[in-house]
């Protein structure tokens, strides 16, 4: 009798959780009845628009009413995860600190002989990947991006955030489609936490750097910018772009994300290709470095061959962020052709601020009889070929100098001075130091304590670097 209670009493319950199961699973069925059908015709994302009339958007000076008119700062910003966006968050925390006079003007006092910083005077911040989330926060928002930059990225589990918008329901129906992918709901989860809705356009009207976040162009393995220099032959306007989409582009380590497609619409506009790339193209001469950059914008000019540009994190064919800046300064003739083209002719110091994530990773083969893996080779050979790309960039960067400079002897203007300066680990001569930060993760999630001793270790490599007390002595300014 008590059995047959028991029973009883536990099969009804049995039967309200399989009642309750079969409600939820109804609910869940409805849901994806409402949405599918909706799928197909709407927008999970905003897409390139086209644009009629090409738009020649230069370079500006900030304008900051104090700013030296003679300093060109360039800031770049390498991959490499939250490891990467706390150094170069690091960075600007520290440049902050450098303490700058001004040429004095009536109103000066002696009790002010200070009147703006360093980082007053960055024109220009490359990015890539990881880095890319700080150089877009602080372009947006400038130097309120220190209020809550570390809570809302820096300090976030946002690989987290991203696994449980994946786990979402609806977004597993989204996902399911052709045109939405895991780059696509990372975007989406981008603009919530850290850039609401902004565009390019937004940038525009503000009195910060000019960002130039890259990626790459997976069909060709070649870097592309979001810039006017990039969207202007594919007729597409970068005003309306979302800055989420681009750092999401930026941020795409293809496997675990997907590409950022925009759509070509070459040849609706009234793009003109500049003089130097019909040049470039037409001289043919594969040993000139104009015509590797007009052979990679000439890809987006036929919409017929190349209908469709799909980009994945920037770090596959650049991971420091260098090479594109380098690649229009090259093209444009040099040095001294870019700065007359954007009307920088005042120009008396060229700076150029490396910030390198990069780690280095230690193997046990040297010890052992066998050789490492398929999967060991290629995670080897992956950071490998990162490393040496890395010191061929920066090669490039010091060769590049050493040529300005000499063109720059034979004029009649008064010569302008470089500096190059690289703040990575490797600097750090401290070994434990070195190990520790080399084995920090590329992740979007480290704990509170590593991000806190990167950005300490990012101010503390900068002050510490020969060529920075250089600098900062030239132009009369304070380390503290």
């Amino acid at each position: 009798m008590i059995f047959t209670r028991l029973s009883d009493h536990s099969n009804g319950k049995a039967a309200h959780r399989a009642g309750c199961a079969v409600v939820r699973f109804s609910l869940w069925v409805a849901t994806l009845l409402v949405v599918l059908p909706a799928l197909p015709g709407c927008a999970h994302y905003t897409v390139n628009r086209s644009i009629e009339r090409v738009e020649t958007i230069l370079p500006t000076q900030r304008a900051y009413p104090q700013r030296n008119d003679d300093i060109l700062l360039v800031l770049a910003f390498s991959g490499g995860g939250t490891r990467a966006a706390a150094l170069s968050y690091g960075v600007l925390e520290a440049l902050g600190q450098v303490k700058l006079p001004y040429p004095p003007t009536a109103s000066d006092s002696p009790s002010t002989p200070y009147r703006h910083t360093l980082l007053d005077e960055v024109d220009v911040i490359s990015s890539v990947s990881g880095g890319s989330f700080t150089a877009a926060c602080y372009a947006l928002n400038g130097d309120r991006m220190f209020d809550d930059f570390k809570d809302s990225f820096l300090y976030r589990n946002v690989n987290g955030g991203l696994i449980l918008s994946v786990l979402s329901p609806i977004n597993l129906v989204r996902l399911a489609s052709r045109g939405f992918g895991r780059s696509d709901l990372a975007a989406e989860y981008y603009d919530k936490i850290l850039f609401h809705g902004a565009t390019f356009g937004d940038l525009y009207t503000k009195n910060t750097p000019n960002v130039f976040i890259q990626a790459t162009d997976i069909d060709d393995g070649i870097y592309f910018g979001f810039t006017p220099y990039y969207f202007s032959p594919m007729c597409s306007d970068l005003r309306t772009y979302p800055i989420s989409r681009a750092v999401a582009a930026s941020a795409a380590f293809p496997g675990p994300f997907s590409s950022i497609t925009l759509k070509n619409y070459a040849g609706s506009c009234d793009y003109q290709p500049p003089s130097w790339m019909a040049e470039a193209i037409e001289q043919r001469d594969t040993t000139r470095r104009d015509f590797y950059a007009a052979s990679h914008l000439f890809t987006y000019l036929d919409p017929k061959k190349k209908a469709y540009v799909h980009l994945v994190d920037g770090g596959v064919a650049d991971n420091l962020a260098l090479r594109g800046p380098l690649e229009v300064i090259l093209a444009r003739g040099g040095l001294m052709g870019t700065l007359e083209d954007f009307g920088l002719t005042r120009t008396r110091r060229v700076i150029f601020i490396i910030v390198n994530a990069e780690k280095q990773t230690k193997t046990p083969w040297g010890l052992e009889s066998v050789g490492p893996g398929i999967l060991a080779i290629l995670g080897v050979a992956s950071s490998t070929m990162i490393t040496s790309y890395n010191y061929e960039t920066v090669d490039l960067l010091r060769r590049s100098i050493e040529e300005w400079s000499e063109q720059n002897t034979r004029g009649d203007a008064p010569p302008i001075d470089f500096y190059a300066v690289e703040v990575g680990f490797n600097s750090l001569r401290d070994e434990k130091e070195r190990e520790y930060f080399s084995s920090i993760s590329t992740s979007l999630s480290l704990p509170k304590k590593e991000v806190d001793r990167l950005i300490e270790v990012a101010g503390r490599i900068l002050y510490e670097s020969k060529e920075f007390q250089r600098l900062v002595s030239d132009l009369g300014g304070n380390i503290p």
